[in-house]
């Protein structure tokens, strides 16, 4: 009977295990991983950011601190840890584990983010204040042009979005369906450069104040003239020249004042000059 005993028991002891015994033995995925972390998750810190850290409690390793070249905070204490990548809430548990290791006992650790300067994105061409941005988060085209003021001016087809490593590859992004749809209104990432086409007219010649104006849609060519200034003195307004592209156009703007002649409308990029009387 012992005999029996001991067969049955070194066979259980031989035979292979359910599927779920072994479970708890295979190591889980670390859900802070930056491979694992989501597009769609929050905000992740990089060089240059600054993190607010609270330890609850512990009055000196509380503060902000910069997160250096390597992606690293210097903490006391624990020296540097790696943040790069992570989220703040990641950030939390890798330094609660940190201060854990022989530092304090049950540490409370909450991150926030205290400044962003590692996620620079650039907006160029005609809005209100053009320049380097910084991403806060998720941020989308809609929400960058905000940030830069808006548009200043309107009568364009298409933003241009130019992604961080992709120089040759420009994203057309129609501005119309954007603003009435949120059609294309793509989260932008760090190093994209998003660029507002300038669109102008160009008024030269015999006009008091020559140079570049707005284009807006429905100007004429006597707008335009009158956004400049107006004629000079010396202007032939019967000799009005407009420059299309390889296509020159000679309007005679006394006949269009005179009601005699239509006043053409212009287009971006348009450039009109004025010839002055021969005397």
């Amino acid at each position: 009977m012992i005999a029996l005993t001991f067969l049955f028991a070194a066979a259980l002891a031989q035979a292979p295990l359910p599927a779920d015994a072994d479970r708890s033995e295979v190591a889980a995925p670390d859900p802070c991983a930056p491979d694992v972390l989501s597009a769609a998750d929050s905000y992740r810190v990089g060089s240059g950011d600054v993190v607010q850290i609270q330890v609850y409690g512990e009055a000196d390793l509380s503060g902000s601190f910069p997160v250096d070249a390597a992606g690293s905070v210097v903490l006391p204490l624990v020296g540097g840890v790696k943040v790069g990548g992570l989220t703040a809430e990641c950030i939390s548990v890798r330094l609660t584990e940190a201060l854990a290791d022989g530092y304090l006992r049950d540490p409370d650790v909450t991150v926030s983010l205290d400044g962003y300067r590692s996620q620079p994105v650039s907006v160029l061409g005609a809005v209100k204040s053009p320049g380097l941005y910084y991403l806060e988060g998720p941020t989308t085209v809609l929400q960058i042009l905000s940030r830069a003021g808006g548009v200043a001016s309107d009568g364009f087809d298409a933003l241009q979005l130019t992604r961080a490593g992709n120089e040759n590859d420009v994203l057309q992004i129609p501005y119309q369906p954007l603003l009435s749809e949120g059609r294309s209104n793509v989260t932008l990432g760090a190093g994209d450069v998003l660029f507002v086409p300038d669109l102008t007219i160009t008024v030269l010649g015999s006009v008091k104040n020559p140079g570049e104006l707005p284009y807006k849609e429905g100007l004429t060519v006597s707008r335009c003239l009158a956004a400049a200034g107006g004629a000079t003195d010396v202007a032939n307004l019967g000799r009005v020249y407009l420059q299309r592209g390889d296509q020159r156009i000679r309007i005679n703007v006394r006949r269009v004042l005179a009601g005699k002649d239509a006043d053409l409308a212009v287009e971006s990029g348009d450039r009109i000059f004025v010839k002055e009387s021969s005397f």
